[in-house]
């Protein structure tokens, strides 16, 4: 029976693995590492993770710890198990089964990304989802939704998840889900601004888009306060691929040709920062 049909008491390590979908492959490495190592020695470690001011040291000692590593599937292991153990944190806040689900599975989704741009298993986002283990980000509907502490108490991030659609239609709706979920369960942030930091949010892209795309339409629901730093990462959602060969970068969709030829012509991609006008 599905999570979403009854209420499950506990996740451990093996049913998260089957119920994000993690391939079989990855799954078996994960629990082969797990079978063999106490995870108690990275307990307080992942329990940091809860509190965002703790998250970057926690990921950095835990690293050290797991090394040698090459291919990041110790770390992805402990990441699993931490992620497990936010179960009982979602339990506690009373949030649903199915937005803890579709939270954790970005695994799965970067595995397979992790896969196509290498040609292996490897896991390289654990810098990601640390916030995942502490509890710190949710994925609601289309958008994941991430509580960032500021001098005013807290903010909270907006970020678009590679997949699925990104339609004005689904962004209304994950907007709305998430309006009721903090009033729900984070009452004292209803009136949070909401923030996105994005190569989605560079006005540039404008000028190489249809008038009626997902990203122009992204755009004008922010007031863009900062254009931002050169986005040094967008190459690799953008074109999948971690290759700095510009000339190579496929040219698959419009805007994988445009940007290209903005790239080759010398231009950069910036992350700009904008508020969600509400």
């Amino acid at each position: 029976m599905a999570m979403t049909e009854r209420k499950q008491e506990e996740m451990d390590l093996p049913a998260l693995c089957g119920q994000i979908g993690l391939p079989d492959d990855v799954k078996a490495a994960v629990l082969d590492f797990a079978a063999g190592f106490d995870f108690g020695k990275v307990e307080g470690l992942l329990r940091d993770f809860r509190q965002y001011s703790k998250m970057k040291e926690a990921r950095t000692r835990l690293q050290a710890l797991l090394e040698p590593d090459e291919d990041h599937l110790k770390m992805l292991a402990c990441m699993l198990k931490g992620s497990a153990d936010a179960y009982g944190f979602y339990r506690e806040k009373g949030i649903s089964g199915q937005i803890y689900l579709d939270t954790m599975r970005c695994y799965t989704r970067f595995m397979a990304e992790s896969r196509k741009s290498t040609g292996r298993i490897c896991f390289d986002r654990s810098w990601w989802t640390s916030r995942q283990v502490g509890g710190h980000l949710f994925r609601i509907g289309r958008l994941e939704y991430e509580i960032v502490p500021d001098g005013k108490g807290a903010a909270v991030e907006l970020h678009i998840p590679s997949d699925g659609d990104f339609s004005p239609r689904e962004v209304d709706r994950s907007l709305e889900l998430a309006e009721g979920f903090f009033r729900e369960h984070y009452p004292e942030l209803v009136r949070a601004e909401y923030r996105c930091h994005s190569w989605l949010l560079d006005g540039q892209l404008g000028g190489m888009l249809d008038e009626g795309s997902n990203i122009r339409h992204f755009q004008t629901r922010f007031e863009i306060l900062d254009r931002g730093g050169v986005d040094a990462e967008f190459i690799e959602w953008l074109f999948q691929t971690k290759s700095t060969d510009i000339s190579a970068l496929p040219e698959d969709t419009s805007l994988q040709r445009n940007v290209k030829r903005h790239l080759l012509s010398g231009g950069q991609i910036y992350t700009a920062f904008g508020r969600l006008v509400k």
